[in-house]
């Protein structure tokens, strides 16, 4: 059971990871705060486009 475990949680931390990271990346563009956007991307990359857009439609700083 713990290969399992082990097998399903490293590609979706991995995915999760990449989210933040891309996410982090576009909100340093737009000038908002690289590790905020890093933890809410990573934590809701489920909803991948969520944060894009929300990024999207704040004004730039």
């Amino acid at each position: 059971m713990l290969p399992l475990i082990v097998f399903i949680t490293i590609p979706v931390l991995a995915v999760a990871f990449l989210s933040g990271r891309f996410t982090a990346k576009y909100a340093a563009e737009r000038g908002r705060s690289e590790r905020a956007w890093f933890l809410f991307g990573a934590l809701l990359f489920p909803l991948f486009p969520v944060q894009w857009m929300v990024l999207g439609l704040l004004p730039r700083k």
